[in-house]
């Protein structure tokens, strides 16, 4: 009996516990002996529930609105530009896009993951920025208003060509630092391959080294070949991609090896050699031309601005009147000779050996 009756005490306190938890949230409620009042209250009640919904509800918005703020703001500066682009600019965005051919293939070689729509809307942005900043620079140094339009003109003419022409650019440079990078690359896979490894796991092994653009092009090589194409396939597509002779030379010797059997590691070592020693060689050459260049670049950035005010300044003089307006003396100062300066610089680096 003992145990039945502390069984019972048991239940009796677990129901009584049960009981004051289920009546806890009408606590809230003061007993009142009026109908009304305690309607009023349950009234009061609802609508503080009701604004603390909406409270939470504003804040769930607001957290939202962060969120995609630091979404856009971690999103590249170019990419936002040319979604306002393709926004505001549709039309003409379409029109170059179907006008513009060639653009996608050289999108494709110069590695811009940006779709040939994305990338023509930046180059009409880009262009309105370069024609309106031109613009007005020409306009602030007090040129004619026809002369700041057609330099307006011209910037927005140079930006698109600029623009253009980039891809163009970045994929001669991957292709000059895949050939720079080409005898290590050469020698890395040679020495894998002597030590007994497959040429596809050397290609892997210099995917994975730190090599630069040839690393780059090396992982794609392997993703093409994850994805069904064949070994042949892979390197063709990688050879067409570059367009280099050097590179077609590699190729073909990794193909013709793998085809009809000889010592790749051996064939790889001689054209490491070889591309070492044709590099050295145009080195060689390309210092050479630096050193006749010096004396024009020298000439034209320092002489000729300088016999350029001493000519102004001496024509003033004999005719005791400025013979050249301010605005265009500052124009051809600021711009004119540190454009013939960087034409000459950029005609240097093109000539750098690869």
């Amino acid at each position: 009996m003992g145990v039945f009756d502390a069984f019972v005490d048991f239940l009796e306190r677990l129901g009584g516990k049960t009981i004051e938890v289920a009546e806890k949230p009408l606590a809230r409620l003061p007993e009142t002996k009026s109908v009304s009042e305690r309607i009023r209250l349950l009234k009061q009640l609802q609508q503080e529930v009701e604004s603390e919904k909406e409270e939470l509800e504003k804040e769930r918005q607001l957290e939202a609105v962060i969120e995609w703020r630091k979404e856009e703001i971690s999103r590249p500066f170019s990419e936002r530009l040319a979604d306002i682009a393709i926004k505001y600019l549709r039309g003409p965005v379409e029109k170059l896009t179907t006008s513009l051919t060639g653009l996608e293939e050289d999108l494709y070689r110069a590695s811009i993951l940006m779709p040939k729509e994305r990338y023509v809307a930046l180059m009409l942005m880009v262009s309105i920025f370069s024609g309106v900043f031109l613009f007005l620079v020409a306009y602030l140094m007090y040129q004619p208003i026809d002369m700041s339009i057609l330099i307006g003109i011209l910037g927005f003419a140079g930006g698109f060509f600029y623009m253009r022409q980039y891809p163009r650019m970045v994929w001669r440079r991957r292709v000059v630092e895949v050939e720079k990078s080409l005898p290590y690359a050469l020698r890395h896979m040679a020495s894998l391959l002597s030590a007994g490894v497959g040429i596809a796991e050397a290609i892997l092994s210099v995917s994975k080294a730190d090599y630069g653009v040839i690393s780059e092009e090396f992982d794609l090589i392997i993703k093409d070949m994850k994805t069904g194409a064949s070994f042949e396939d892979a390197l063709t597509k990688f050879e067409e991609k570059m367009g280099s002779e050097n590179v077609t030379r590699v190729v073909k010797q990794i193909l013709r090896a793998v085809k009809f059997g000889g010592n790749l590691a051996d064939i790889l070592y001689k054209l490491a050699e070889d591309f070492s020693f044709e590099y050295r060689m145009k080195l060689v050459e390309y210092v050479q031309k630096v050193n006749g260049v010096a004396f024009v670049y020298m000439f034209l950035t320092i002489v000729m601005p300088t016999m350029f005010v001493v000519g102004i300044l001496a024509g003033s003089v004999m005719a005791q009147a400025l013979i050249m307006p301010v605005e265009t003396f500052a124009l051809v100062m600021l711009m004119a000779f540190p454009a013939i300066s960087l034409i000459i610089i950029n005609m240097i680096k093109r000539a750098e050996p690869r």
